[in-house]
């Protein structure tokens, strides 16, 4: 059975340090899950560029 954080709230006395321990590391978590996410989508983004770029070596006359 999956308890929920106000369950664990009820069930024992947890100190304003405590909770606050708890917010910074779900938040770090989510942080990283995030970045991991923008990082994939960076990647994709970039595999949809063209790669051959044509480059002009000289002027046409």
């Amino acid at each position: 059975m999956k308890t929920t954080d106000f369950y664990l709230l009820k069930q024992k006395s947890i100190s304003e340090g405590d909770l606050f321990v708890t917010d910074y590391i779900k938040t770090k978590q989510r942080l990283i899950r995030l970045e991991k996410q923008l990082e994939i989508l960076q990647l994709q983004l970039e595999s949809l560029k063209p790669k051959n770029k044509v480059i002009k070596l000289f002027d046409e006359e």
